[in-house]
């Protein structure tokens, strides 16, 4: 999700079991059944607290593996960009366990996407693999959602 603010920033979030500096896009799942724009509306606004309108979609991102790249994807991002009208920011599903906001420049995104490619921790039950492979995986929709809000 990229949520605009009436600044034109967008925010990303840090959770409190994130390496320093992780700072991402929010994200959410889609239930079994459930449309991607209601699963969009509603993990918005679990996520944020905010009232917002979905702007435009901006891009679908499929991930496969490398050892077998023909192979169907293993994971797929939709993202899409909606702007904030209401609302107070904060978590309303406390289990999100979100520490913060930060506010960026859809032009930051690049950076913040390089900041988490460099995660060089050890990996973590919670998230099933390493931080680093994780940081290169989040990084991906950071780059094409910059390249779709500055182009």
């Amino acid at each position: 999700m990229a949520v605009r603010r009436p600044n034109g920033k967008v925010l990303v979030a840090i959770k409190t079991f994130y390496p320093r500096g992780a700072y991402r896009l929010p994200t959410g799942g889609i239930h079994h059944g459930e449309r991607i724009l209601d699963a969009l509306i509603r993990e918005t606004h679990e996520e944020t607290g905010l009232e917002t309108v979905v702007r435009c979609f901006l891009a679908t991102i499929s991930y496969r593996s490398r050892s077998s790249a023909a192979a169907a994807p293993l994971f797929h991002t939709f993202a899409f960009l909606l702007d904030e009208v209401g609302g107070t920011l904060g978590a309303l599903d406390a289990s999100e366990r979100i520490e913060a906001w930060r506010e960026m420049w859809p032009a930051e995104l690049n950076h913040q996407a390089a900041v988490l490619e460099q995660i060089a921790t050890e990996g973590s039950v919670g998230i099933g693999g390493s931080w680093a492979d994780w940081g290169r995986f989040r990084a991906v929709a950071h780059r094409v959602v910059a390249d779709a809000l500055t182009s």
